[in-house]
């Protein structure tokens, strides 16, 4: 995800397994498959995530202090620095300024808790970012993924490097954005809509960029918005669908961003372990967001309504734009 947290938080300590790694790019890349890895997650995904994931974690080995029981791999990556704390750690990761990615399972019982994770696997960087996914081609001529014409871009390249900001310095041009396309919005309540876009997004590691792109689609930031099928509030969720999230009044602002996100974090899910390739979960998700997982399951994909049609196209539309493609 390209929408970072503040510095402050990261200095995060992981408890990294004993066990010997399997030292090979094969066997990393096999566990990599097996976990519906793609590619690496931002520190802020580790810091804030509930329960237990297994998740990738790219970064610059700067050095490994040494001590008696433990060893602590210091990584840099784009949201701060990162102490792993380890017992076994491979030669070539203490040659100090070494581009890798490591593949951890990582616990936390509790939002504000401590995170453990276990050290699974690790290679270097060169070795595995040719395996990430490629943007696809269509974005490049303007176009989204259904053949359709692309949303707004950013006005410019300083514009579009607003959406690659800290968290807590992306907000205020989040809540700009908001503002113009929905002047009805008060200033603070943009700002309200942008940090919970932010939050949530970090807290389920979804892009927040794509949140922006969906909540635009579905209300255009209309906190109070009722579709004539009864969907409600900044993500349009059905009154059945905001019980099951836990969501008791969907007109809240902060209730029904949770939902939304938690919503579109279970799709995620559930079609990574099915599909291969971020950017077709991310199609089919978006699909099982309108039109049901029962949709998408009946017709092996996108269903052939012409509003789902429209939606995934349009969302993605604004999407590649926010993303600057």
């Amino acid at each position: 995800m390209k929408i970072l947290k503040s510095a402050s938080f990261l200095a995060l300590t992981f408890l990294v397994a004993s066990s010997a790694l399997a030292g090979s790019v094969d066997a990393y890349l096999k566990l990599r498959k097996a976990n519906h890895i793609s590619q690496a997650v931002g520190a802020e995904a580790i810091s804030t995530f509930v329960g237990e994931r297994t998740m990738e974690v790219a970064g610059v080995v700067k050095g490994v202090i040494k001590g008696s029981e433990f060893s602590h791999v210091v990584v840099a990556t784009e949201s701060g620095d990162v102490f792993i704390k380890a017992k076994v750690v491979p030669d070539w990761l203490g040659m100090g300024d070494v581009a890798a990615r490591l593949i951890i399972k990582a616990q936390r019982t509790e939002e504000m808790g401590s995170v453990k994770a276990e050290l699974l696997d690790c290679a270097p960087e060169r070795d595995i970012e040719k395996y990430d996914p490629k943007p696809p081609k269509t974005a490049k001529s303007g176009k989204n993924p259904l053949n359709g014409p692309i949303g707004q871009s950013p006005k410019s390249k300083q514009e579009a490097a607003n959406w690659n900001l800290p968290a807590s310095d992306a907000a205020p041009y989040y809540a700009s954005f908001i503002r113009s396309q929905n002047k009805k919005v008060s200033e603070a309540e943009a700002m309200r809509i942008a940090q919970g876009i932010i939050g949530f997004s970090l807290k389920f590691g979804v892009d927040a960029r794509l949140i922006m792109a969906m909540v635009l689609c579905e209300s255009n930031f209309n906190s109070r918005e009722v579709s004539h099928t009864g969907a409600t509030g900044l993500g349009q969720l059905m009154p059945g669908t905001a019980a099951g999230l836990g969501v008791t009044d969907s007109f809240n602002i902060e209730q029904n961003l949770y939902g939304t996100v938690k919503l579109i974090r279970g799709h995620i899910d559930k079609y990574s372990q099915t599909t291969d390739g971020d950017y077709d979960k991310l199609i089919l998700s978006l699909a099982a967001y309108n039109a049901g997982g029962g949709a998408v399951r009946k017709y092996g994909g996108v269903p052939p309504y012409r509003e789902t049609q429209n939606y995934v196209r349009k969302v993605m539309a604004w999407y590649n734009a926010l993303c600057g493609r």
